[in-house]
């Protein structure tokens, strides 16, 4: 009540603003007129919320077709990636084949280039560009691997006919060494990979000279190094070290047999640093072959016949012995190879037998 007049509290729309808004008015006094100027009536007011409620309605349906049609892109583009991830498998596994079997990568890079642009554009779009590229640079190496493969087999078959003729003058180490690489070139041809069994005959055909050269001086040093050889190398302390007055001898005797058969004793005795002596001989057996002018010695058994090592314990200052196991053992894992250059043996070693 306000002045005695009765008043109602009402909501209604401001037309400029279009915004709700709340007021008094009195009883039976229209809400527009005293409100609002210029007053509107019920038909005008009911028109425009007719208006805005249509306006509503078309605005929710462009939004919603815009978003659909973005859905139906957004699908399609997925779509057309997981096409191109299904064809790109096949393509990678012709590549991989072709350069398994020996195609060089000269004639392989256009079409890995292709391939990985299809790839990577195939997330982004645009791989279409790239794709009639790929196909033709797989069918271009494709085609240079089946004209490459009759070739090879040709050559192949020529090459290893003077390959074995020559292989003849080999013996020893230089006749497994090319037996080991020719092996190699069969397997791969029994198996249609004749890129590759080419490459590795060509490489036999390259290491010939060198496996001839080797078996020819070979042939001629190994008559020479047949006896016995002993070093003597007498162990002292340093120039820098005057006052010390230790010293150790160790002796090395190889004997190697007309047949091929080889024996060694290595030894040492005396006082080798300010810290240690010892006392140890080793002696083993086997077999040697040349390659060149290098000695290879294949050890199948080792007999430790001495091994006492005696340390100066530096707290007390004195000498603590300890003797370490004996034993004789079978060598199967080449771990006690080794080889003498025949220029070491000739300066370091005394022929005694």
């Amino acid at each position: 009540m306000k002045n005695g007049i009765l008043m109602n509290k009402k909501r209604g729309l401001d037309l400029k603003t279009r915004r709700s808004v709340s007021y008094w008015t009195e009883e039976k006094t229209s809400v527009y007129q005293t409100f609002f100027l210029p007053a509107y009536d019920y038909k005008t007011i009911t028109s425009t919320s007719n208006h805005l409620q249509q306006r509503f309605r078309e605005d929710a349906m462009k939004a919603f077709q815009f978003f659909f049609s973005n859905c139906f892109i957004v699908v399609l583009m997925a779509g057309f990636a997981l096409n191109c991830e299904k064809s790109g498998p096949p393509i990678e596994q012709r590549l991989q084949a072709l350069e398994d079997k020996g195609a060089p990568d000269s004639i392989l890079s256009n079409a890995k280039i292709y391939l990985s642009n299809v790839q990577y554009l195939s997330k982004t779009g645009g791989a279409g560009k790239y794709k009639d590229s790929l196909k033709t640079s797989i069918a271009a190496a494709e085609a240079w691997f089946e004209k490459a493969m009759t070739e090879s087999k040709a050559y192949i078959e020529s090459a290893r006919k003077t390959i074995i003729e020559r292989k003849a003058q080999l013996k020893g180490m230089a006749l497994k060494d090319c037996d080991n690489l020719l092996q190699t070139a069969d397997s791969l041809v029994k198996i249609n990979w004749l890129i590759a069994a080419r490459t590795q005959v060509e490489k036999i055909e390259a290491a010939m000279p060198l496996l001839l050269g080797n078996q020819k001086k070979a042939d001629a040093l190994k008559p020479t190094i047949i006896g016995t050889w002993k070093a003597a190398h007498v162990v002292l302390p340093t120039e820098d070290d005057e006052k010390a007055k230790y010293k150790a001898l160790e002796t090395q005797i190889y004997t190697f047999g007309k047949d091929g058969s080889f024996s060694g004793i290595e030894e040492k005795h005396g006082q080798s640093t300010h810290y240690m002596k010892e006392d140890w001989k080793f002696l083993s057996w086997g077999t040697y072959d040349l390659s060149g002018d290098s000695i290879y010695l294949f050890i199948s058994r080792e007999k430790c016949a001495q091994q006492v090592y005696t340390n100066l314990n530096m707290k007390t200052n004195k000498w603590e012995k300890k003797a370490e196991p004996l034993y004789d053992s079978t060598i199967t894992t080449h771990k006690k190879d080794k080889f003498i250059v025949y220029n070491d043996l000739k300066s370091d070693f005394k022929k005694i037998k």
